[in-house]
């Protein structure tokens, strides 16, 4: 598969980020390559990654003296119409962003994923959520999920990796082979989506 990882740019991917999305895209990214796929990485051009790195940015924004958070959601955005403006190359997307790009997310032209870092149990972070509760999402933590199981969500995948497993190529595999497997479900499940809706047209005809 050709993969899209669009990180969050707040901070720059590479093994040795300060947090977890940036940890886990690069580990993310080398397991996905040894799996035999592509991937392309949209991301700060301080970011170190294996794959193929498109520079949304010259810099993450906590390099910068006063760090800009709005910045960084602006440049996910950015990053994902720049995707979705490629799209006939890449055969998913996977975003790192949070849900500032659900909206996008949403008229995605191929299948696509977030993986959502973090706690969601604030009253207003959960009906943000659950308005775009049909978007296919892995959650990091257990308690993600009990805090809204009714999200559509593919899998609890751990993001957590600790500075000594940063690295390990047979964990960077393991976490691969699950992300793997997500693509292929979100993929067969859009196709056949896509075949129902064909078959719906015909029999109206």
């Amino acid at each position: 598969m050709n993969i899209a990882q669009i990180g969050p740019f707040y901070e720059a991917v590479s093994l040795h980020s300060e947090g977890p999305e940036g940890r886990m895209i690069a580990s993310l990214s080398e397991g996905l390559l040894r799996l035999r796929h592509d991937v392309t990485v949209f991301a700060s051009g301080d970011s170190h990654t294996v794959g193929r790195v498109i520079p949304v940015a010259p810099l993450a924004m906590r390099a910068y003296p006063m760090p800009k958070r709005h910045l960084a959601d602006a440049l996910a955005m950015l990053a994902l119409e720049k995707a979705f403006a490629m799209a006939p190359t890449f055969d998913m997307i996977h975003v790192h962003a949070g849900s500032v790009a659900f909206p996008l997310m949403r008229r995605s032209p191929i299948p696509i994923v977030g993986t959502i870092y973090g706690p969601i149990d604030a009253p207003e972070v959960l009906r943000l959520h659950r308005e775009f509760r049909e978007l296919a999402l892995v959650a990091t933590s257990a308690s993600q999920v009990q805090q809204a199981p009714d999200l559509n969500w593919q899998a609890v995948i751990p993001s957590d990796l600790s500075r000594g497993e940063v690295g390990n190529e047979g964990l960077e595999t393991r976490i691969a082979r699950a992300y793997e497997s997500i693509y292929e479900w979100i993929t067969l499940r859009r196709s056949a989506a896509r075949q129902d809706r064909a078959l719906e047209c015909c029999h109206g005809v």
